[in-house]
């Protein structure tokens, strides 16, 4: 059996890591070890840790997408550690593409087991930083939202009342009145291809973003390659309107929106624009930078069949 460690987010999904990981461990009856993060980046140094000094080893993540970003990024290289997960946040977009543990049964067997698949990790890198992504990362309006909703004191007093979702709507009608779209320049294969109104777009190793959209629906995340969505060149209300087809995948018939696919490429923004990663903010773009983005194959393993 692997050794078996259980990294637990308890404020995951205003606080459904912790019902969630109370109802589990109270059922687990085979060996384990449990940490609780305590703080952002928490999960990564534990994950790391745990990879480095214990062999056939199996982490069960229990929270919501930025949990489970913080634990992959602390494994990536580690052969011998594979990775599982039991959904516990708001958004839940890992849980769309990649497998996760619904009952104790299906935990066990894993545990007693070698199943893994390999899969990419996304990087995002500058002169001076680095970013890793498991689902995505993007620049713009999407960003801006998410940023502004999730450090606000809305949030904080919607949460009480179990609407924190309410906070992102909020945040969204205001930015869709006074969003600054931006321009930027992207160096892909042999093309140079300048975007200006932009919006924002979307660098996807897996289909979904913002809590179910079908944001990238060719999106594979073990196929070596990254895929592009650029939305630009549209009026404030079609926007509104283009956000709802999202969830089915139907965006991408739309002019506005453009696609491409490539295992590395550059961009040049040259504004300064909002940033996240799998969710979570990661920057504010310093005028005409350049980002280098590329794929890293068979980066970390999952527990599946």
């Amino acid at each position: 059996m692997s050794n078996v460690v259980f990294i637990v987010n308890e404020y995951a999904g205003n606080g459904l890591g912790k019902k969630v990981w109370k109802r589990w461990k109270e059922a687990i009856d085979f060996p384990h070890s449990v940490y609780i993060t305590e703080r952002k980046d928490h999960a990564t140094e534990i994950a790391k840790k745990c990879a480095e000094s214990t062999d056939d080893l199996l982490i069960v993540g229990v929270g919501g997408d930025g949990t489970i970003h913080e634990i992959i990024v602390g494994v990536v290289g580690f052969e011998h550690v594979r990775i599982g997960i039991i959904a516990a946040g708001s958004g839940n977009d890992f849980g769309r593409t990649f497998s996760v543990f619904r009952t104790l049964e299906e935990l066990q067997a894993f545990a007693v087991s070698n199943f893994h698949t390999k899969m990419d990790i996304g990087t995002v890198q500058t002169p001076s930083s680095a970013y890793q992504f498991v689902n995505n990362a993007g620049f713009g309006f999407d960003a801006k939202v998410a940023y502004l909703a999730n450090y606000s004191a809305w949030k904080s007093r919607l949460n009480l009342l179990k609407l924190g979702k309410l906070a992102y709507i909020l945040y969204l009608i205001k930015e869709l009145f006074t969003f600054k779209k931006f321009s930027y320049t992207l160096h892909i294969q042999d093309e140079v291809i300048r975007f200006d109104d932009v919006w924002f777009f979307v660098i996807c190793n897996q289909p979904f973003f913002g809590g179910g959209m079908k944001i990238s629906p060719t999106s594979i995340p073990n196929d070596q390659l990254l895929e592009i969505t650029v939305v630009n060149k549209l009026s404030r209300w079609k926007l509104l309107f283009i956000f709802g087809t999202v969830y089915f995948g139907k965006h991408t018939k739309f002019k506005e929106v453009t696609q491409f696919q490539a295992s590395d490429f550059n961009i040049v923004i040259h504004d300064e624009v909002f940033g996240h990663v799998d969710g979570e903010f990661s920057c504010v773009t310093d005028k005409d930078t350049t980002y280098t983005c590329s794929v890293v194959a068979n980066a970390w393993n999952i527990a599946n069949r």
